[in-house]
């Protein structure tokens, strides 16, 4: 991938819902820097949720917004302590990546980087280092799974 892709994991998150789980990853994206109105980047990605929900199955969500309130690009990706409800089947989500993008990006940017997770989600391989490595760990997989 062209442009650079920074990654945020956050670890152990202690949420009741899909919606505190996206505010509080909002959260820590916005204390980075990579947010410069968080409560509009709350909207966008909650609207596009609402559209069609992001459970893409072995326990993951994947919510995104390309929005004008993003600086950079990013992937939060979020292990949370206990599975969450992410659709209205009660599909549970206890991994959660969120792609924030800024709108003016190049070549469907945030198009390219769900392709390339939706890919490297379906190998049992990828899933479990993303359940399981510590965060330095699993830093290096997604830096070198995503430039591949």
């Amino acid at each position: 991938m062209a442009e650079k892709i920074d990654f945020l994991i956050l670890s152990d998150l202690e949420v009741e819902s899909k919606e505190k789980a996206i505010e509080c990853i909002i959260e820590k994206l916005e204390q980075e820097n990579y947010l410069n109105d968080k409560e509009q980047f709350f909207k966008d990605v909650v609207e596009r949720e609402s559209k069609y929900p992001t459970y893409i199955g072995y326990g993951m969500g994947l919510p995104h917004s390309q929005s004008m309130v993003v600086n950079r690009p990013c992937v939060a990706i979020s292990r949370l302590k206990n599975s969450i409800d992410w659709t209205a089947e009660k599909e549970k989500v206890d991994t959660i990546f969120l792609i924030a993008v800024p709108k003016e990006s190049k070549d469907n940017l945030h198009l390219k980087i769900l392709a390339k997770l939706s890919r490297l989600l379906m190998h049992e391989d990828f899933r479990e280092g993303v359940k399981n490595l510590k965060e330095k760990e699993l830093l290096e997989l997604l830096n070198k799974k995503i430039e591949e």
